[in-house]
C-alpha cells in the first residue's frame, strides 16, 4: 500500500494532490523437486488518477454566470505477468523468464455546472463520460550472481509490444497504439559487515524512440539511478530489524512543454523480519517514507509519499 500526498507549482498556479495505491502483488510457488519457483505478479504501471477543478466566469446571452468544471481521469494500465526462476550452477547463479499482459481501462469525465441563480432551469448541467481499455504483450529475462559469499549482482531486460488503446462501446474515437521502449536494468549488494551492506542500481530506458505519443511529449532522458545502505539495528537468531536510507534520480516517461521531467527522492525505512531462518524472511513488515521533487519546467512538485508491504513464505 501507498499514500501519497503532494503539491504542485505551475507558473502563478499552487494546487495539492492526494491518493492510495497498490502498486505490487506478488505470488511465488517453491518447487523443490526443480529447485525453482514459479511467480505470478500484479503491477501498476502508467497509472491516472487525477482530479480537476476550475471556475469562471462566461457570457451566456449577455449575461455573466458562474460556471464549475470538474475533470476526472481514474484508472489506468496494469501488467500481470507468470514467470519462473530457476537456480543453476552451485546455487550460484539463478536465472528467470516471465510472460506477461498489459491489462486495465481508463474512465474520464467531464462535469459543467452553472450558476442557478443566475439562469434558473434554462440551461441544464452537461456531464461527458469516456472509456477506454487497454491490451498487449510483454516478455522479462533476468539473471542473478553470488560471485562471492559477500556480493550479490543482477540485471535484466524487458522487452513489449505495442500497448492498444481501444474505446469502450459509447465512447466515440479510434483504437491507438503506444509503443513501449526495451528496459535494462542492473543492480548489486555488497555486505561490508554482517549487519552493514550497501546497493546500487542503474536503468535505461530511451522513451524518445515511442511512437504513438503526440510530438515533443516524451522524454530524452533515458538512465535513472539510485543507491542505498541497511544497517541491521536489531540482529537475533530469528529475527532483525533493518533500518534503510537511500536515494534515487528518476527520470520520468513524459514532460511538460519542452523540458525533460527529473524526479530525486530521498527515503528511509524500517523492516521487521518477525521471523528468519538461514537468511530467509518467512514473514515481515516493511515501512518507508519518501520526499521526492519532479521538476519538468514551469512545472514542480513536491510530495511525501508513505510504503507498507507485508510479506509471508512457507516452504
Amino acid at each position: 500500500m501507498q499514500p501519497t500526498w503532494g503539491s504542485f507549482e505551475l507558473e502563478d498556479e499552487t494546487g495539492s494532490s492526494n491518493t492510495t495505491r497498490f502498486p505490487l502483488i506478488g505470488i511465488g510457488f517453491p518447487v523443490q523437486e526443480a529447485r525453482g519457483v514459479a511467480t505470478f505478479t500484479l503491477a501498476g504501471f502508467m497509472e491516472q488518477r487525477w482530479t480537476g477543478e476550475r471556475s469562471e466566469l462566461i457570457d451566456l446571452a449577455g449575461e455573466q454566470v458562474l460556471v464549475e468544471d470538474r475533470f476526472e481521469t481514474s484508472g489506468g494500465t496494469s501488467i500481470a505477468r507468470l514467470g519462473w526462476a530457476q537456480r543453476v550452477f552451485r546455487q550460484r547463479l539463478a536465472v528467470g523468464v516471465s510472460v506477461g499482459a498489459y491489462v486495465g481501462r481508463l474512465e474520464q469525465s467531464f462535469d459543467r455546472t452553472l450558476d442557478s441563480l443566475s439562469i434558473g432551469d434554462r440551461v441544464r448541467p452537461f456531464s461527458e463520460l469516456s472509456e477506454w481499455r487497454y491490451s498487449g504483450y510483454t516478455l522479462a529475462a533476468g539473471i542473478s550472481a553470488d560471485p562471492h559469499d559477500l556480493i550479490h549482482l543482477a540485471a535484466a531486460v524487458e522487452w513489449s509490444g505495442d500497448i492498444t488503446e481501444t474505446p469502450r462501446p459509447g465512447t466515440e474515437g479510434a483504437a491507438n497504439t503506444y509503443s513501449v521502449p526495451l528496459r535494462l536494468s542492473g543492480g548489486g549488494t555488497v555486505q561490508l559487515t554482517p549487519r552493514f551492506q550497501l546497493n546500487g542500481s542503474i536503468a535505461w530506458q530511451d522513451w524518445s524512440s515511442a511512437t504513438g505519443f503526440p510530438d515533443g511529449v516524451a522524454s530524452h532522458l533515458k538512465f535513472t539511478y539510485g543507491g542505498g545502505l541497511e544497517w541491521r539495528a536489531i540482529q537475533q537468531e530469528t529475527r532483525s530489524v533493518p533500518l534503510r536510507f537511500g536515494y534515487r534520480r528518476v527520470v520520468p516517461p513524459f514532460r511538460y512543454h519542452r523540458y525533460d521531467p527529473i524526479e530525486t527522492v530521498w527515503s528511509a525505512g524500517v523492516g521487521f523480519n518477525i521471523v528468519e531462518l538461514a537468511a530467509i524472511r518467512f514473514g515481515w513488515i516493511d515501512l518507508a517514507a519518501e520526499y521526492g521533487t519532479r521538476d519538468s519546467h514551469p512545472l514542480s512538485e513536491r510530495f511525501w509519499r508513505g510504503t507498507v508491504s507485508l510479506g509471508i513464505s512457507r516452504f
